[in-house]
C-alpha cells in the first residue's frame, strides 16, 4: 500500500513538474507580448503616454 502510494505520488509529481516546465516558456512569451502591446498602445496615446512616463520617472527615483 505504501509502495503504491509512493509510486503514484512520485509519478504525478514528476508529471506536474514536467508540465510546468513545458508551459513556462510559452507563458513568459505571452507576458512579454502583452507588455510590448501595452507599451506600444500607451506610448502612441497622447494622453496616457506622458502620464505613464511621469509615473515611471517618479517611481524610478525611489
Amino acid at each position: 500500500m505504501l509502495r503504491r502510494y509512493l509510486i503514484v505520488n512520485g509519478t504525478s509529481t514528476a508529471l506536474l513538474y514536467g508540465a510546468i516546465y513545458a508551459a513556462l516558456p510559452s507563458s513568459l512569451h505571452l507576458l512579454e507580448t502583452v507588455r510590448e502591446t501595452f507599451d506600444g498602445y500607451v506610448m502612441q496615446s497622447p494622453i496616457l503616454g506622458p502620464i505613464i512616463n511621469k509615473v515611471v520617472l517618479v517611481v524610478s527615483c525611489f
